[in-house]
């Protein structure tokens, strides 16, 4: 399989950290043509967003929920899926409110990356937006190595790498302590990284934001 992504994308983390839980080989290749806008890339993906996963019999997947969803039933074992319904329950919800609440205010707030152009309106009600989003999720997330039920699922995969997110956020904006004043989230996201496939990629995923952002 070849994962279309680049290394400092919280997106491909995700995939990333589902295909080495489940031990599956993949190799990470650069966009064609060098950009999610590029003709080339567009032919794949007409999303234009990244990753995409192109497995061995030429199937081509977009986004990283999907690409998961794919892995999982292709591939059942190890499972990101609980076996409890309950745990299914809280996995879905921390998920979606994550991806409801929190995502698409820290997109916005990509488009006030110029401090040239940037309104501090908008930026301080996206940030609010986040920080109300974060408490919506923290109901749905334990403190503990793995989101939910106990072992690792799509959760993590999902969760763990936006969190990273915020992080870049906070750099951008000059903003602190946004995950500490969720100690439940960050304790959580401390615990995880010690897990040999969650804290490897998300360490890799830092060390090359760290390195683009300087």
């Amino acid at each position: 399989m070849k994962l279309h992504a680049v290394t400092h994308s919280p997106f491909a983390a995700r995939v990333k950290m589902a295909l080495r839980f489940k031990g599956l080989s993949f190799e990470q290749v650069p966009l064609p043509g060098g950009s999610t806008r590029s003709a080339e890339y567009l032919a794949i993906n007409p999303i234009g967003k990244l990753p995409v996963l192109v497995t061995d019999d030429g199937l081509v997947i977009a986004e990283s929920e999907t690409i998961i969803d794919y892995l999982e039933d292709t591939f059942p074992e190890p499972s990101l899926i609980p076996s409890r319904p309950a745990d299914r329950v809280r996995m879905r919800n921390a998920i979606r409110t994550t991806e409801l609440y929190v995502v698409p205010a820290l997109f916005r707030l990509f488009g006030q990356m110029d401090p040239a152009t940037r309104d501090v309106t908008i930026v301080a009600a996206e940030l609010a937006q986040i920080r109300n989003g974060l408490g919506v999720v923290q109901h749905f997330v334990d403190d503990a190595p793995f989101a939910t039920a106990g072992v690792l699922t799509k959760a993590d995969c999902m969760i763990l790498p936006t969190f990273l997110l915020i992080d870049i956020i906070e750099h951008l904006f000059a903003v602190e302590g946004i995950m500490q004043a969720f100690p439940r989230l960050a304790g959580y996201a401390e615990k995880a990284k010690g897990h040999e496939v969650l804290g490897a990629v998300r360490d890799e995923t830092v060390e090359a934001l760290s390195a683009l952002m300087g």
